[in-house]
């Protein structure tokens, strides 16, 4: 499986930003191979990311913010979005704590919360 995260850096070490639709720069961790990627984000704009993420063959997004476009976007493409939260970590921490169950998933049923 693979999970992504905004990044503020170009730094495979860089903390989750709390900004989706203009992060700089996507870590994407993929678990069968244990390897961690950081993308540049070319797209203006929350909703046009998911195409370049599928691209990148992303199943998860893990992120502290998400709007009504973004969560449209990725029901479009088939990534699933997990708040979380706003504390400052690094991609392997979340996606550890993901796995853990210790986050929602974003939907459009409920990401006023996280909006």
């Amino acid at each position: 499986m693979k999970y992504a995260a905004p990044f503020k850096m170009n730094k495979e070490d860089s903390a989750i930003t709390k900004v989706l639709g203009k992060a700089k720069y996507f870590g994407i961790y993929d678990d069968a191979t244990n390897r961690l990627e950081v993308i540049e984000n070319k797209e203006t704009g929350g909703p046009a990311i998911f195409t370049e993420l599928k691209k990148a063959d992303v199943d998860v997004l893990l992120t502290p913010h998400a709007g009504p476009g973004a969560v449209n976007a990725a029901a479009q493409s088939g990534i699933k979005m997990y708040y979380c939260g706003d504390e400052r970590k690094l991609l392997l921490e979340a996606v550890k704590e993901l796995q853990e169950g210790k986050y929602p998933e974003i939907t459009a049923s409920n990401y006023q919360q996280f909006h």
